[in-house]
């Protein structure tokens, strides 16, 4: 007979014996219910009574019972009514009672009604407010509190208390109105002693012969900065050293160790040594103590494969078979950091695992979580100590996998994007190996069109990846499917911003980033919508902008297409860039009126490269040149006024007419911030001559980017340099004696040559630019990232503060194809930046190498793109 069956008869026997409610002890469940005999089961509900109930009512109980009268009585309904009586009101059911009466039955349901307080209270809190008690007592914002969840509360403030500091905390529970047969409203009371926020004075660490703490700040060298503690003393941004908290301290404990581990020192034990307070208990110097004990050497090292596959018999379990390598074991070992005879570091482990890893990637044997335990895997590798040569010998073990080729690529999520916009950022084509390099690649090719991703909230965005699956009885062949999910790629913004160059401005900006021209909205009254739901006007690839900036220094307009696939070829594309804008910009001494026409076609050549050719047509007005600065010479102006005479020649309005050619290389990790990689950028214009304009004249300049990572590779936000070199020429020709004012080199300002104003960098005339018509930029450039967030659904980091060292260098000089050393320019600095949410860069540049009348300007700053 079945357990619920003898329940059953239990039930009907007592059906007439009263039974007691009774408190419930901590975290007690509520009790399972008596069932009814299974062959009355099928009789109807005639009547449901409660007994017990105090604050709510029969209907209320009956409700989440969930028991209908008229229908027949369900046993596994009565026992979800009772889990839901539980969950809903906390009200526990002692008894079910059921009796048979006249057309049926009937049900008693006896319940016990657990003792609450309304609005449990705190005393003694002095500086933590109600509202953040409530909130680490996890409890309703309502404040209600069972009398039996005290204990767990009490737990979880003294937790909250500790982590916030407070080592010292203690608190008491003191509950009223629980005795038996009590008519008292229940109560429930905090007494906090919350004692001194305690702050950390220093920490000391004894014993770390092999890695002393030395340095200061970001040149902090040793233990404590290896194992990137969490407690320490006061430093520049926590001025009263970190909150004590014991777990932080476990934590750096065990980093210490960990640390040791990586560096080969096996044996090595970190322990800590009694607190020592101050007086006032506010503050505390922790010491730690270090026995380092010898370093480990590597014995021999080996590489064995396997075959791993799930054990049937226990299918949490993997059963690993020796195989052949796929590659001479010789081959692997000059891959690996790790030596015999070296010292035995994890941190070569791991780099040696990396470098397997890519080996064996790049002919399709995969590492990649959507396999799973069919992929390739770097297994715990077997280690044999020898204890008296303090010396291991290390096995690497792979589960080498099957080799990999690609049966289809495939993409989901760009639900209106068209398939080819995707499919020509990707080069692993069906039919071949999957290497694991090229599709990373790809990814960072579908990331960096921007089509899939948010800058204005990354943290919310999740950005492209790629899985593998795996095809029915093709061990070999995987379809590979590129998730993404649809961008902010329709941006109607009103924005504003400030910064040294450019002044106080603020934007109008509708940009289309995956346009298409030939998606129409089907009507002029739904186009507003079906433009916001990308239903119209998006998906292939195309970049409209539409810019109104108006400002006190620049005043610019801009309507700008491009189409990066003219042709549909795919690969080595043809572009196609059509902009019209016009740009005010008022100088020191002149006003400067630019109205730009051009179109350009551009070809692609591989992956990185990008040949131009165009056309341009410029109108330049140059007005309200201040009299009070100029000199014209044979201009008309007075002597006394010593300005630029290229600039009198150019007053009024000119034409500026002619071809270009440009020619960019682009081979970094990113399209915004780059972190890693080289960018070049060649851009040249020949005016004039057949082209017609009022200038003849050549102008070409070279722009070089470098950016190199330091650190850890599996670390997303690392350090890294930046080194850049510009070169540019400006030549006349023909008719043309000078080359125009507004079409020299500057240099100065918060994009080069920090440390001087903006255009404040000599040679001078009267305290004003000449102008070059050569010109040499440098910069060297070292950020540190000062803190980083996850992004949401993926193990992404994101920077979002960073620091900079820079050294700057420039020469501009008046004559072509000439560079001047003593015209040299060089200054040095330091800043501060924020990446995200609202992008600011401060700057601090001090020139070391200036000349007479350029103008310095120590600080510098850039607040842009302020969404209102």
């Amino acid at each position: 007979m079945k357990a619920s069956t003898w329940f059953a008869v239990l039930a009907l026997a007592f059906a007439a014996r009263p039974l007691h409610a009774q408190e419930p002890k901590p975290d007690e469940r509520p009790a399972e219910p008596a069932a009814t005999n299974p062959r009355k089961e099928q009789a109807p509900v005639v009547s449901i009574g409660v007994v017990g109930a105090r604050r709510y009512t029969r209907e209320q109980v009956v409700e989440a019972f969930g028991q209908k009268i008229g229908e027949p009585y369900d046993l596994l309904r009565a026992e979800r009514g009772i889990q839901n009586l539980f969950a809903a009101f906390r009200v526990r059911v002692d008894d079910v009672l059921v009796r048979e009466v006249a057309g049926g039955l009937e049900l008693e349901l006896r319940i016990v009604e657990l003792l609450v307080d309304l609005e449990p209270r705190f005393v003694g809190n002095v500086e933590v407010d109600k509202e953040t008690l409530l909130k680490w007592a996890q409890l309703p914002e309502r404040g209600e509190l069972y009398l039996f969840q005290a204990e767990r509360v009490r737990q979880r403030l003294i937790e909250a208390y500790k982590q916030d500091g407070y080592y010292h905390v203690e608190i008491d529970v003191v509950k009223r109105g629980q005795e038996a047969g009590s008519t008292d409203v229940p109560d429930v009371i905090f007494e906090i002693r919350e004692g001194p926020q305690v702050h950390v004075r220093d920490v000391v660490v004894r014993g770390n012969t092999s890695l002393p703490d030395r340095g200061w700040w970001f040149w902090r060298d040793g233990l404590k900065k290896l194992s990137n503690v969490e407690l320490d003393g006061p430093g520049l941004f926590d001025w009263y050293g970190s909150k004590f908290d014991r777990e932080k301290l476990e934590a750096d404990l065990l980093a210490m160790r960990e640390t040791y581990r990586d560096l080969g020192y096996l044996d090595a034990i970190v322990e800590l040594e009694p607190f020592e307070f101050s007086a006032d208990r506010s503050r505390v110097t922790l010491h730690v103590v270090v026995d380092e004990g010898r370093p480990w050497r590597v014995a021999s090292l080996a590489i064995r494969a396997f075959h791993r596959e799930v054990d049937l018999k226990d299918r949490a379990r993997f059963v690993d078979t020796p195989v052949e390598l796929v590659y001479p074991e010789a081959e692997l070992l000059a891959l690996c950091k790790l030596q015999p005879g070296k010292r035995y570091e994890r941190v070569k482990e791991k780099h040696d695992q990396g470098e397997l890893r890519k080996r064996y990637g790049k002919d399709g044997y995969l590492a990649h979580p959507s396999l799973g335990a069919e992929g390739w895997q770097f297994l715990e590798p077997e280690l044999a100590y020898d204890f008296e040569k303090h010396a291991v010998a290390v096995t690497y073990r792979i589960a080498q996998g099957e080799q990999r080729f690609i049966r289809e690529v495939l993409f989901e999520g760009g639900l209106h994007t068209r398939d080819r916009v995707l499919r020509r950022e990707v080069d692993v084509m069906p039919g071949e190996k999957a290497d694991i390099e090229e599709l990373s690649r790809s990814l960072n090719r579908i990331y960096s069109t921007n089509y899939f991703s948010d800058e204005f909230a990354p943290l919310d965005h999740k950005d492209p990846t790629y899985r593998f699956v795996p095809v029915p009885g093709q061990p070999n062949w995987v379809d590979t499917y590129f998730t993404v999910e649809e961008g902010r790629v329709v941006n109607l913004q009103l924005q504003g911003g400030v910064d040294s160059n450019n002044g106080l401005f603020g934007r109008i900006l509708l940009e289309m980033r995956n346009f298409d021209a030939a998606a129409l909205p089907s009507s002029v009254w739904r186009m507003p919508g079906e433009v916001y739901e990308k239903e119209a006007f998006h998906g292939a690839g195309q970049r409209m902008v539409v810019e109104l900036s108006p400002g006190t220094l620049v005043n610019s307009y801009q309507i700008r297409f491009v189409e990066p696939d003219l042709f549909g070829t795919h690969f080595d594309r043809t572009q196609l860039d059509v902009s019209l804008s016009r740009r005010l910009r008022r100088y020191r001494f002149y006003d400067e009126e630019r109205n730009d026409r051009r179109i350009r076609l551009g070809r692609e050549i591989g992956r990185n490269w990008t040949v131009w050719t165009g056309f341009s047509h410029q109108g330049i007005d140059v007005s309200d040149i201040q009299a009070s600065l100029g000199d014209g010479g044979d201009f008309g102006q007075p002597e006394e006024y010593p300005l630029a005479d290229t600039l009198f020649a150019q007053e009024g309005h000119s034409n500026l007419v002619g071809v270009l050619f440009d020619v960019n290389h682009r081979s970094v990790d990113r399209t915004l911030n780059p972190t890693q990689g080289f960018l070049a950028s060649w851009k040249s214009g020949v005016y004039g001559g057949p082209f017609g304009g009022d200038w003849d004249m050549v102008r070409s300049n070279l722009d070089f980017d470098w950016f190199w990572p330091f650190g850890p590779e599996e670390e997303e936000v690392r350090p890294g340099l930046h080194f850049s070199l510009g070169l540019g020429i400006a030549d006349d020709f023909g008719g043309t004696e000078d080359v125009p004012y507004t079409e020299r080199f500057f240099l100065g300002g918060g994009h080069n040559l920090r440390g001087f104003a903006y255009r404040g960098v000599g040679p001078n005339k009267g305290g004003e630019p000449l102008g070059g018509e050569s010109m040499l930029s440098t910069s060297l450039e070292y950020r540190i990232p000062l803190h980083s967030v996850a992004q949401p659904g993926t193990y992404r980091r994101v920077e979002v503060f960073h620091m900079k060292f820079f050294g700057d260098a420039g020469i501009l000089d008046p004559a072509p194809w000439r560079l001047d050393p003593d015209e040299l320019r060089a200054s040095i600095g330091f800043g501060f930046g924020m990446s995200y949410p609202i992008p600011i860069s401060l700057d601090f540049g001090f020139p070391i190498e200036s000349g007479e009348g350029d103008r310095h300007e120590t600080f510098s700053f850039s607040v842009v793109n302020i969404t209102f």
